[in-house]
């Protein structure tokens, strides 16, 4: 969440996207590394799979909260976004995620290792090819302009709200989800997404969840 003295959602979307950015480079980094390596270490494995997996729910969720939500919210008011061209890159990137999870189920079934990283290595480059000049657009076109839109401080709160209910809703599980989005924040994000977050879960983060969410800790920042 943005700041709660000064809400702006706009900011917590640039924030999410430093999440996913984050997610992206680690998956191709891992995945490159397990290629040249000719398998997945054991250890690693799990965590690997939840870590990939969760990045594909969020960014899901992400996509979903800015086509259903998001974009129908501030098309009136700033209207000369492309819309319609953000929302066909979110189909590309929707497709390579599908295949993504298909590879993810083949890793977990223990199917035809090296054929599976593959299919995440070339699906996960496709979605790196789009990003960044995807996220160009979004935040200097909108999100950065979010906060000159004269839209109050209730407001702000009342869209919060019912964006974060939105993605929670068609993302998950939060035992994972939660701590993705926390330990793939730099630390300054991670204190605002914290405050944003009812003090029950960030309890269950870091007992009643952790071992759930401790087999990605390699892949998270500290």
């Amino acid at each position: 969440m943005s700041n709660l003295s000064q809400p702006n959602v706009g900011e917590d979307f640039i924030r999410f996207h430093r999440i996913i950015t984050r997610g992206l480079e680690v998956a191709i980094r891992d995945i490159n590394e397990f290629l040249e390596r000719g398998s997945i270490e054991k250890e690693k494995l799990e965590g690997f799979l939840n870590y990939v997996e969760t990045f594909s729910s969020f960014l899901d969720g992400h996509h979903k909260v800015e086509n259903q939500k998001l974009f129908p919210y501030f098309k009136p008011l700033v209207p000369d976004v492309p819309y319609v061209q953000l929302m066909k890159e979110h189909k590309v990137v929707e497709s390579s995620l599908q295949e993504i999870n298909s590879g993810i189920n083949s890793l977990r079934s223990k199917k035809d290792e090296i054929n599976s990283l593959n299919k995440l290595k070339s699906n996960f480059f496709k979605i790196d090819q789009i990003w960044y000049p995807h996220i160009q657009i979004e935040e200097t076109q909108l999100f950065e302009k979010v906060g000159s839109l004269g839209i109050d401080r209730d407001e702000m709160l009342r869209i919060q709200n019912k964006f974060a209910e939105f993605f929670q809703e068609n993302t998950g599980p939060d035992y994972l989800v939660v701590p993705f989005a926390l330990y793939n924040s730099s630390p300054e994000d991670r204190a605002i997404l914290a405050a944003g977050f009812p003090e029950s879960v960030t309890q269950k983060v870091s007992r009643d969840w952790k071992d759930k969410w401790i087999s990605m800790q390699p892949f998270l920042l500290k």
